[in-house]
């Protein structure tokens, strides 16, 4: 909301409406420099959180003749109330200025009081013969009315004229506080009061402040300044002769925020895109030391992705590494190799439909080599699929000899009772249902006893 305020004010700038808002304690929250024009006593004074009495005091105490002095608090305790409680704009006279002063209530937050000029002062001009000739050929009236700022420099470099729009730029009071000054403390004062707030911005005013002592040196050339608020400002020199100078401040602020948010977006970009490249390398780093084949399959078939591994565990030519492949010519090859001779059904089936769909997940099958693989795959958003293939051979084979161990006895490879106990409920079983009966022989060998109890049992 204060932001907010401040922006309100500086378009009341534009306006010449001077502009004060306090909070309903009556403490001062916001005002613009067009305040300070009506009201020079407050310049340097009024700050966040000063109380209207403190205010009134200041007012009153350069208005009031020596004999009303004594009663000035009773002037700012009936200001107090007209504050709080006005309704209806009134006029009085201030500075030589007839101003007329309205008071606003701002709800949930407190009032604000606005006042404008009803007969405003004309700037006085002192200007050097130049400069003067400069302008009146020009019509400074004119140089008023135009949106970009214009100062006149005179040959001591020093200001001798600027217009409204300059005063508005760089924040001044009024046209006449710039006058006499050079141009390089006129930069310094408006970057004085946002280096308080924004402290981080300093390099920027530092920036422009070396850009400007470069510029003023050897004048000529157009130039950039940088401004509290985001704000920039393109300067054109001109010389008028006898050494004066007019200087044209066209305000750039928009191009320049253009200008930044694509940069911003190109770093972004720049930085996808580095990001994205180490991503990739760290992928074909990742899939090509693998012990797993992997292969990325596009939905028109063509194997956009796959690594060395892919090709080995598959028993394709080595020679294809590197080299663009379709689906058609890998299961071609495999065909000649007579890689699916033995297959299970589904597998058949899955192959002879194109091999490209995710309808078989996972499946295992023996290679003519008598490798077991076991292919897994994996559909993608895009409709792709990421094929996977791993040698599987030692596992079965471990499988294999943990339901050999589980089923036989280690000593005589004989079957164990648990495996003996099942295939007599199966043969149970059948000889219940076919009615063909079944018998179990029995050996016992004399003298065995020895053996077991020399050799172990």
């Amino acid at each position: 909301m204060l932001q907010q305020l401040k922006t309100f004010g500086e378009i009341l700038d534009g306006l010449e409406i001077a502009m004060c808002v306090f909070d309903d304690q009556d403490r001062a929250l916001a005002w613009n420099r067009c305040f300070f024009r009506f009201f020079p006593e407050h310049e340097g004074q009024l700050h966040e959180g000063e109380h209207y009495s403190v205010n009134l005091r200041r007012f009153y105490g350069g208005r009031l003749g020596p004999q009303e002095l004594s009663g000035i608090d009773r002037y700012i305790e009936a200001g107090i109330a007209r504050h709080q409680h006005q309704s209806q704009p009134y006029e009085f006279e201030h500075l030589g200025r007839r101003l007329r002063v309205s008071s606003l209530p701002l709800p949930g937050l407190g009032r604000m009081r606005l006042w404008r000029s009803e007969s405003p002062l004309p700037a006085p001009l002192l200007l050097s013969e130049a400069a003067s000739d400069a302008l009146q050929a020009g019509g400074h009236g004119l140089l008023d009315r135009v949106p970009d700022g214009v100062m006149v420099l005179g040959p001591n470099e020093r200001i001798e004229w600027v217009n409204e729009s300059f005063a508005l730029m760089y924040g001044l009071r009024d046209r006449q506080a710039a006058l006499g000054c050079p141009f390089e403390q006129v930069f310094v004062a408006a970057w004085s009061q946002a280096l308080e707030s924004e402290p981080g911005e300093r390099a920027a005013y530092e920036s422009g402040l070396q850009v400007l002592k470069d510029h003023l040196r050897f004048a000529g050339a157009p130039f950039e300044l940088p401004l509290p608020g985001n704000r920039f400002c393109r300067v054109i020199t001109r010389p008028t002769g006898g050494g004066s100078a007019f200087y044209a401040h066209v305000d750039i602020s928009e191009l320049k925020r253009q200008q930044q948010r694509l940069e911003a977006a190109e770093r972004v970009t720049r930085e996808r895109e580095r990001q994205l490249r180490h991503n990739s390398l760290l992928l074909e780093a990742t899939v090509a030391n693998l012990d797993q084949g992997i292969a990325l399959i596009g939905r028109d078939g063509v194997i956009e992705l796959f690594n060395a591994q892919f090709l080995d565990l598959l028993g394709l030519p080595p020679q294809w590494r590197g080299q663009r492949l379709h689906l058609r010519e890998v299961l071609a090859y495999q065909h000649s190799q007579n890689e699916f001779d033995g297959a299970p059904e589904a597998v058949l089936r899955y192959v002879h439909a194109g091999g490209a769909s995710p309808d078989l997940p996972r499946y295992e099958r023996r290679r003519a080599n008598g490798r077991v693989i076991e292919v897994r795959n994996i559909p993608l958003e895009d409709g792709s699929l990421l094929r996977s293939v791993a040698d599987i051979t030692q596992r079965k084979l471990d499988e294999e000899r943990i339901r050999f161990a589980a089923h036989h006895d280690a000593l005589t490879g004989l079957i164990n009772r648990a495996m003996f106990m099942e295939c007599l409920e199966a043969e149970t079983s059948l000889a219940r249902r076919t009615g063909v009966g079944c018998a179990v022989l029995y050996l016992d060998l004399d003298g065995f006893k020895p053996i077991n109890d020399r050799h172990g049992h």
